[in-house]
């Protein structure tokens, strides 16, 4: 089993799409940092950018890695999968493991990995760039790193999830543009508008969709769920619907696409 995990992750390293998509939370990170700071900002005539004052600017700004994170996660899932197709090297992965759910297991370990990664990418750039801004506008930084209780371990946790959620549907769509395709474009521009008419006509919240129910866990609201007044699940019922939401998508794809003969 470890044998099968070091080779997923040799494999996924020598992606350049893996390291364009972990690049990738940099500039996103930054542009959500700031985000925060003009916000902070507008509270203060004659100022553009102004240091953050409120637990929840503060949790923003730490958390600045959240919508990086909701983009680029599902991603890393779907190439840990379909890079296998897209290269050709699925018939040598199932030589080598013969038993094809511990290549399946192998997966999500690796995905877990890059996705936390991800998340560690994203903390760092707030530490090179958001705490010495914030420092410079006035702000105290400990007031920020305080915070890394209530935003750290959701923001991992958030990653691993929703890496998993795009391994799920990578391993059910083994193209790999469709793939991408459909997690991001469904969760990001599919949910919002089934969200919107669910309220407008039946006044009902789909809090249990992939993106309402990763924001459970985000106390730094920006995940996108829980805007316009949305009910929101739990942060442990919203962990358990996007495990469901890996989990789910994994065995179907598991019984109708890595069961069958590939060659």
């Amino acid at each position: 089993m470890t044998n099968a995990i070091r080779a997923e992750l040799i494999k996924m390293r020598t992606m350049p799409g893996v390291w364009v998509t972990l690049c990738l939370a940099l500039p996103l990170t930054v542009l959500v940092i700031v985000g925060v700071l003009v916000a902070a900002g507008d509270s203060v005539p004659g100022h553009t950018f102004n240091h953050v004052h409120t637990l929840r600017q503060q949790r923003e700004l730490l958390g600045a890695g959240y919508f990086g994170i909701l983009v680029l996660a599902p991603i890393m899932g779907v190439l840990c999968v379909t890079g296998e197709y897209r290269h050709k090297t699925i018939t040598t992965t199932f030589v080598l493991v013969p038993i094809r759910v511990r290549v399946l297991v192998a997966k999500v370990a690796a995905t877990a990995l890059w996705a936390i990664l991800i998340g560690l990418v994203t903390l760092a750039t707030v530490a090179a760039v958001a705490l010495p801004w914030n420092a410079g506008l006035g702000g105290v930084t400990t007031q920020v790193t305080d915070q890394a209780g209530a935003v750290v371990p959701g923001l991992l946790a958030s990653a691993v999830l929703l890496g998993l959620f795009g391994l799920g549907f990578g391993t059910l769509v083994k193209n790999q543009v469709a793939a991408i395709l459909l997690t991001i474009g469904g969760s990001l521009i599919l949910e919002s508008l089934l969200v919107a008419l669910a309220r407008a006509i039946f006044h009902y919240d789909l809090n249990w969709l992939p993106n309402a129910a990763e924001a459970a866990g985000d106390v730094t609201g920006q995940g996108g769920g829980g805007r316009g007044g949305e009910r929101l699940l739990q942060w442990w019922q919203g962990g358990l619907v996007m495990l469901a939401w890996g989990l789910v998508p994994l065995a179907i794809g598991y019984y109708t696409t890595f069961r069958r003969d590939v060659t």
